[in-house]
């Protein structure tokens, strides 16, 4: 893990730890095993695995805990998704969805350390090529409810190196199937696109790689960026 992403991870632990397990995190019985429940309750926070986080995760807000469970538990989640060992983009979208539509009145310091962490989730995504997350699960989760990604896309701007550039081939790629959608999200996305400066960048890293794979990768995100933006 980046320096700065373990940083920001301490962080996030320290702003919640106000908030303290629950003494009974309610549960739907007929969705969730009685088993599973208790781990929760039973294992310390920063001992609980992906494995013991996961169903809870994916049920958080629905039919398992409350937004005093998410606050709780929220350090851990996104814990375990910068060490790598929780893997499921999808899981990190609906924690992030979750964030965005609860967190309009939680404390400045616990959004801040939220902030702090997306960003420095981001410059490491950015510069690990074969990353297990894909920044467009951190840019969805994060676009949630109106919220703005242009910090994201200006970090993103900001990182030159060939990781960052195959990173926005696959954006270029998944983009192009929600393309014409109207919400912020794909506003903002779709002005940056059409700024040129990722044209560019897509060209020179097709002329600088000596990597088959990613040449043919950037060339076709080239031409999809052209029809996108034409």
């Amino acid at each position: 893990m980046h320096p700065d992403l373990q940083a920001a991870v301490t962080e996030l632990y320290a702003a919640f730890a106000r908030h303290p397990r629950a003494e009974r995190i309610g549960y739907c019985g007929h969705c969730v095993a009685d088993a599973e429940a208790v781990v929760l309750q039973r294992v310390p926070l920063r001992r609980l695995t992906a494995g013991d986080l996961a169903r809870f995760t994916f049920k958080l807000m629905s039919t398992w805990g409350d937004e005093a469970d998410l606050r709780h538990f929220l350090p851990r989640i996104l814990d375990l998704f910068a060490s790598g060992e929780q893997r499921d983009g999808g899981l990190l979208t609906k924690t992030l969805s979750n964030v965005r539509y609860y967190g309009a009145a939680w404390a400045p310091d616990e959004l801040a350390a939220v902030e702090g962490y997306l960003l420095a989730l981001m410059r490491q995504i950015l510069t690990d090529r074969d990353s297990y997350l894909q920044v467009t699960a951190l840019l969805e989760g994060a676009a949630e409810n109106g919220h703005t990604v242009e910090p994201y896309l200006a970090v993103w701007a900001e990182e030159p190196g060939e990781a960052a550039t195959v990173h926005l081939a696959y954006l270029i790629d998944d983009f192009g199937w929600t393309f014409s959608r109207d919400d912020r999200y794909h506003r903002e996305v779709r002005a940056w696109l059409r700024t040129g400066v990722l044209a560019c960048r897509l060209e020179a890293a097709f002329l600088a790689t000596d990597d088959p794979q990613a040449a043919n990768r950037f060339g076709h995100a080239l031409e999809q960026l052209e029809f996108l933006t034409a």
